[in-house]
């Protein structure tokens, strides 16, 4: 079992993609076990091959990161299946996953972040909770995201580390987690992986 994720930047035109994009190839990058396992295509879309269990925290990553600039956003659909065929680039390959995922993400309408699995009873459950999730999300302010994606992709670091990296107080790093609902995301991501992932 493998998770993918399908997406692209909404309002991507507002921005000059020299902004965004080497952030986003960036953390792909650091994050994908070899190069195939993601693609950036048609200049604002992408395709990402992920661990069950490290999905949605990297959804919401690459939400936070895309956030930073106030400009833009970025929907996402998560299938969550198997692989049956390992193409060159992440587009060629497939299977249940890539299928689920591409027609996750043509389903989304009012939503930013939808998953779509075999488990067509507990998908319907999550992605209630992921509308309420991606909401909250979707107002993220740009100090607000920073603070999320380096807390979500570095998962041991301690608040007042953050604060120094970042050169702000402790305070503020607090208030912008709590402004960003972050405790409450890590409980959706904990369930997230009860539910789909392995433990």
């Amino acid at each position: 079992m493998i998770a993918v994720i399908t997406g692209d930047i909404i309002h991507s035109r507002k921005v000059a993609s020299e902004v965004w994009l080497p952030k986003l190839k960036t953390y792909f990058a650091s994050i994908a076990s070899r190069p195939g396992e993601w693609e950036i295509y048609r200049g604002d879309s992408f395709q990402l091959e992920i661990p069950v269990n490290d999905a949605l925290r990297t959804a919401f990553c690459i939400k936070a990161l895309i956030k930073v600039n106030n400009k833009i956003d970025v929907r996402m659909g998560i299938g969550i299946g198997e692989k049956e065929y390992t193409g060159a680039n992440v587009t060629e390959s497939s299977g249940t996953a890539f299928t689920r995922s591409g027609h996750r993400f043509e389903q989304l309408k009012d939503q930013t972040l939808g998953i779509k699995s075999a488990f067509e009873n507990t998908d319907n459950d999550f992605n209630l909770l992921l509308k309420l999730a991606g909401f909250i999300a979707d107002n993220w302010k740009p100090a607000t995201s920073e603070t999320i994606f380096h807390m979500l992709n570095n998962p041991n670091i301690l608040q007042k580390e953050l604060a120094h990296q970042l050169e702000k107080s402790n305070t503020t790093i607090s208030k912008a987690l709590k402004r960003g609902a972050y405790d409450e995301l890590l409980e959706v991501i904990h369930l997230f992986n009860q539910k789909y992932g392995h433990g």
